[in-house]
């Protein structure tokens, strides 16, 4: 199962509040999206406690998709077991 959360410093002042749900301010935010999913897999360092990128796993885009079909593939197995009583 993956670990870890995307997280970055891009979310400062209005790009922090979803409350504050102007045009404009949704436009950044999804731009900031766009840009953390080209962004490589990192994980915290424990012993340094800095983000460094993970070999091999691609990049937050790759990642989210191999979790998505980890959970689709749960949920077939799941439906399917429920069905077989």
């Amino acid at each position: 199962m993956p670990s870890g959360t995307l997280q970055d410093d891009f979310l400062t002042g209005h790009t922090s509040s979803v409350d504050i749900a102007t045009k404009k301010n949704m436009e950044v935010q999804i731009g900031i999206g766009k840009e953390l999913l080209q962004k490589s897999v990192a994980r915290v360092n424990i012993d340094t406690g800095m983000y460094e990128p993970v070999e091999g796993e691609g990049t937050n885009e790759d990642a989210l998709e191999r979790f998505a079909k980890m959970l689709s593939a749960e949920r077939r197995l799941r439906k399917n077991n429920l069905n077989s009583y």
